[in-house]
């Protein structure tokens, strides 16, 4: 009988078939015997049929689920099969004889269910995106079958098999999600893989018609025909994409080649609002390898791309630093499905121009930015602010979230160009019984990344980010201030620890206070095995040296009397701790106050201003410990250590002070990777006040991640984006003192920020508007240009690991360093120096080796005992596989080569961080029962390769091995 004419079919997929409701008929078919592939087609549809209450829809997906569940290319059969059975027909497929959809056919007909061939291109692993369409490569053949009145697809072969690991050799990849790589793929034809594929079992005409085009435009099955010009041009969609529900919106682009507008585009989709939540995406950002050669911006390429995900809506905006030609894959998963991500689409993205003045986002978070399901799942709701991305004129930001439940909370604000701890006293968070705010005031213009942070109060360790904000400051006002110090960074009191102690605030709960007539009495309750401190400050130096204040203690119950004779913005912290331990702090509650200050004249002692700036300094580590010099004049320290995003518990053994050589030190345990912060107090006799004279943060990052200095980087595009005038335009403002002015607050502003840049502009537009050169307000920002770019030197030479830059870096920073300010870098460059340089030695004692030393390790027929271990460890470390050194006579050999080859080549060409860990742990294994003294008295040349093999084994441990989880499988 002649099948009907094709036309769209009237309903969807999702209305007729749902997987679940024939599960009776996939495990039927898995029962079949597995006899009846060497018998007739006839017999086996007999049987893929047998069923009476079967529909036609039941029928097909037996043939289906049959046809599919042969691993063709990698079958294997113990006997010819019979001519004219299954078993002989995927021979012939296997042989490129046959293929899927004529099998189909041919059973489907038997079945009396209508079924055709429909031939024509489609975009498999042999199309190049963003190329011309090469009909002889890319035909193919797939199946329309008539069941339920309609007409439905099937690609059998794509539903079996797919391609993996195809790569065309074009593209280096320089982003996947935020983890830059610097991978070039080299050209690869990939393997076919045995997957089955549900989606191209019934797939709706109005997706499958972009990767699968019909000669015939009658088997589109579609309203609208499809040309051919747009099924080429078209943005390249897998199945991933339609299964999550990813659709075409206003603002979507649909050419697959997308040309850039100023060095940016965007790339919308929307997504289904009533199950988005479940969603996950990650991208990948690839360059072409005909373009220029790499820069250092390929360092830093995953902070170009910002991906923001609402319920409905997903996007990626994409800035470029340089031109060339780029692709993107974008890969997604629904977590009730698995954690495994799949391709939704790609595009290509050609960009003539880069970006002017392209600075890199200043975060790239794993979540995206904007409100996402991480956030109400943490019990908060933004009000203020619902979108991604958030413009300010002025710098003055408050962001409130409800929330529904008690939780710790935290914030952290980031900057391209500005370390954090410069940023710390920008920003705020406050909890109340029903929101969660943060507040802003931000120190010039450019974009800025708030992160916040959430956990239940009962949780320990770092907590889960939960929600980023881009913020854009298009200018700043320039009598905001920052806030006076907050010893963490929140207003209000801290849920973590005041219960820990036993603490409550009695007169004032809340976290702001206004001082009306200049004064204010705050009481307290505490246990009486805890002891109370506060510190107080203020940014206005004259208000500095007015104010007072007083801490009295009966008991249980502690008084804090604060005087603040000029009104202003004061903040006092109150700190807990333990009578038992002296040396650590722990914040409590801050105060935020407001004082109308007093009626009538203040008498202000004395005629210098009092510097109420607070030294801040970044300091990255590998190690779980960190050592750093005292502050000089610090006579009673004391320390509040905290996890910056967040909770660790009291623990007096985390912070230790000592002397050695008469220089007053602080050890520090870090237990976990993340960031910490390190605030130093010097407190008064009594020990009731504390005064904070230095903030540390302290980042512990695997040693790859640690010192990655953007500045650098940003030397490759020459970016300039300083707020501060430059010397043209302040030299053209009316009035010479004005002028200068502006220039000396331009100066000041610069050095509050610490921005190398920002700094040398200020001090060249005070000369260029009549400065001189030994005027005072110039020698102290040149001094502290010089520390900058001291500490920008240790820490370029550090990361790069290079002893002879590290030994120069060091002897500068020793020369800038007349007031102590890089005491922590170069202490911890001193030890990164001296662990390189112990390095170096392990390599030169073996690189030293007389020949006649190998010669004698390679004459043991029989090496004693240790001798092959040793070699083995070597050997493991050098890239070398177990099975080929597990034999003495394979190392023998290794011994003997030459040139490129050798062993002392490779050990001059060692790089620990390319080393995977397990690797090093085999090895570790192997020499664990052997120490050098036993090793040395068999063998002084085992003995060499002994030692490098510990010290290498330990420094790959240190940098935690090249080993990282699969970029797409989902982290938990």
């Amino acid at each position: 009988q002649k099948p009907p004419l094709p036309f769209p079919p009237r309903t969807r997929k999702s209305m007729i078939f749902h997987e679940a409701d024939y599960k009776r008929v996939d495990q039927y078919v898995s029962k079949m015997p597995s006899s009846l592939n060497y018998q007739t087609f006839a017999a086996l549809v007999e049987y893929l049929t047998a069923p009476d209450t079967w529909d036609s829809i039941a029928k097909v997906r037996a043939i289906f689920r049959w046809v599919t569940s042969v691993d063709v290319f990698r079958m294997q059969l113990s006997r010819q099969p019979p001519r004219h059975s299954p078993m002989e027909y995927f021979q012939r497929i296997q042989n490129n004889m046959g293929n899927h959809a004529h099998l189909m056919a041919g059973l489907c007909q038997l079945a009396g269910i209508p079924c055709v061939i429909v031939g024509g291109i489609n975009k498999s692993a042999a199309y190049e995106i963003g190329k011309s369409l090469n009909k002889e490569r890319m035909s193919a053949q797939w199946n329309a079958v008539f069941v339920g009145g309609n007409w439905r697809f099937i690609d059998a072969f794509w539903a079996s098999a797919c391609v993996v690991g195809k790569k065309t050799g074009e593209w280096a990849l320089v982003d996947a999600d935020g983890d830059v790589e610097e991978q070039e793929e080299n050209a690869n034809e990939g393997e076919t893989q045995h997957r089955i594929n549900e989606f191209y079992f019934f797939p709706d005409p109005d997706q499958l018609i972009w990767t699968h085009f019909p000669d015939q435009p009658q088997w589109q099955l579609l309203e609208k025909i499809v040309t051919p010009k747009e099924f080429e041009t078209h943005f390249y969609v897998r199945e991933r994409f339609h299964i999550l529900g990813m659709g075409i919106v206003p603002r979507t682009k649909i050419a697959c080649i997308q040309e850039t507008k100023d060095g940016e585009t965007e790339l919308c989709f929307g997504l289904p609002a009533e199950r988005s939540s479940n969603h996950r995406f990650k991208y990948m950002v690839y360059r072409s390898r005909s373009a220029a050669t790499q820069t250092k911006i390929d360092m830093f390429f995953d902070r170009f791309v910002l991906y923001e995900k609402q319920k409905d809506f997903l996007r990626f905006s994409l800035r470029f630093p340089v031109k060339g030609s780029f692709k993107i894959d974008i890969y997604g998963l629904d977590v009730k499905d698995g954690d495994v991500f799949d391709l939704c689409c790609t595009y290509i993205i050609e960009c003539p121009q880069a970006k002017h003045n392209c600075l890199p986002y200043p975060d790239c978070p794993p979540i995206g930015w904007g409100p996402v399901s991480e956030t109400e799942e943490a019990g908060l709701k933004p009000l203020s602010h619902k979108q991604a991305e958030i413009i300010t004129k002025d710098g003055i930001v408050e962001i409130k979230l409800a929330k529904d439940r008690n939780l710790a909370f935290y914030q952290l604000l980031k900057h391209s160009l500005l370390e954090d701890t410069t940023l710390i006293k920008y920003s705020a968070a406050e909890l109340t019984s029903s929101e969660a705010l943060v507040h802003l005031r931000l120190p010039q213009k450019g974009e800025y990344a708030l992160k916040l942070y959430a956990q239940d109060l009962k949780k320990q360790g770092p907590a889960q980010n939960i929600l980023n904000y881009l913020i854009n400051c298009s200018n700043v006002n320039p009598q905001t201030t920052p806030f006076p110090n907050l010893s963490t960074g929140l207003i209000g009191r801290n849920p973590l620890t005041d219960k820990s102690f036993g603490v409550q605030a009695i007169s004032h709960p809340e976290a702001h206070i206004n001082a009306k007539k200049g004064t204010v009495k705050i009481e307290f309750r505490a246990d009486l095995d805890v002891e109370l401190l506060c510190e107080m400050h203020t940014i206005d130096s004259e208000a500095s040296r007015t104010m007072t204040h007083n801490v009295y203690n009966s008991g249980e119950n502690w008084t804090f009397d604060l005087d603040m004779p000029i009104p202003g913005e004061y903040a006092l912290n109150v700190f807990a701790r333990s009578k038992e331990d002296s040396s650590q702090i722990y914040s409590v509650h801050s105060y935020l106050i407001n004082s109308d200050g007093k009626k009538g004249s203040v008498t202000i002692e004395g005629d210098d201003d009092v510097d109420t700036s607070i030294p801040t300094e970044t300091l990255e580590t590998s190690e779980a410990e960190v050592t750093i010099p005292m502050p000089q004049h610090c006579k009673r320290p004391v320390a509040l250590f905290y996890r910056r995003n967040g909770y660790d518990p009291p623990d007096p053994s985390q912070v230790n002070f000592f002397s050695t050589d008469d220089v007053n030190m602080v050890k520090v345990k870090l237990k976990n990777y993340g960031e910490y912060m390190l605030n130093l107090y010097d407190s008064e006799e009594n020990g009731k006040k504390v005064k904070n004279i230095a903030k540390y943060q302290i980042n512990r990052k695997r040693p790859g991640d640690i010192y990655t200095n953007i500045n650098t980087a940003m030397d490759a595009i020459k970016t300039s984006t300083q707020s501060v005038k430059s010397s043209k335009e302040v030299s053209s403002l009316t009035s010479e003192d004005e002028a200068q002015m502006n220039a000396r607050r331009n100066i000041q502003n610069a050095m509050d920020l610490k921005d190398i840049r920002h700094l040398e502009e200020a001090i060249k537009s005070f000369l260029a508007v009549g400065g001189s050169d030994n005027d005072p307000l110039v020698k102290k920002p040149r001094s502290l240009l010089e520390v900058l770019k001291a500490k920008q030197d240790l820490n370029e030479a550090s990361q790069q690991r290079n002893l002879a830059k590290l030994e120069k870096a060091i002897t500068r920073a020793k020369r800038a360093n007349s007031n102590h300010d890089l005491d922590a870098q170069i202490a911890l460059a001193v030890r990164l120096r001296d662990h390189l340089a112990k390095i170096d030695r392990l390599r030169h004692a073996v690189l030293t080796m007389e020949a006649k030393t190998i010669a004698e390790i390679r004459s043991y027929s029989n090496p004693p005992d240790g001798v092959h271990q040793c070699l083995i460890a070597t050997c493991l470390l050098l890239g070398y596989q177990y099975k080929e050194v597990k034999i003495w006579q394979k190392v023998q050999v290794l011994l003997g080569k030459i040139g490129k080859d050798s062993v002392m080549r490779k050990i001059s060409n060692f790089d620990a961080a390319a080393v995977p860990l397990k690797r090093a742990q085999l090895a570790k294994k192997i020499v664990q029962p052997y120490n050098k003294n036993q090793i040395r008295d068999v063998s002084a040349g085992a003995a060499t390769f002994y030692v490098w093999a510990v010290g290498m084994i330990e420094e790959v441990e240190t940098y935690g091995g090249t080993e990282q989880s699969d970029p797409l499988r989902l982290i938990q």
